[in-house]
């Protein structure tokens, strides 16, 4: 499973990259600190997952969620956010998200979605 991190903060993206790296067939293909590098990026890199923050300095994460559920294969798109508030789950949910999670409190549920996907992904092959 090829991965994309959208956040603004290099730390982040750094401890996200560790912890999915971690996960057994997991790579991490790229990252981007901007809303306009991501939209970049993502199409040609063609990842099967996006985490995206929602709060950016360019924009927010729910343009890039909307942009890149338009694309012919769309990924994968799990938000990751430190606002996690219902209004904000309900709308990405409602733009295409496929997964919701808390920076403060879901890393591990985060890997274990990766582990499932990667897991069922080898079991059909």
């Amino acid at each position: 499973m090829q991965v994309f991190i959208v956040d603004d903060s290099a730390l982040v993206r750094q401890r996200l990259a560790e912890l999915l790296v971690a996960v057994e067939h997991v790579h991490v293909i790229g990252e981007a600190g901007t809303v306009a590098d991501a939209l970049s990026r993502i199409p040609e890199l063609r990842p099967d997952l996006v985490t995206v923050d929602i709060r950016m300095p360019d924009g927010d994460g729910v343009s890039v969620l909307k942009a890149i559920k338009q694309l012919d294969r769309p990924p994968l798109v799990g938000v990751l956010t430190m606002f996690p508030t219902e209004p904000s789950r309900r709308r990405c949910y409602a733009l295409g998200a496929d997964f919701f999670w808390d920076k403060s409190k879901d890393l591990t549920a985060m890997t274990d979605v990766m582990r499932r996907l990667t897991q069922a992904e080898h079991t059909e092959s």
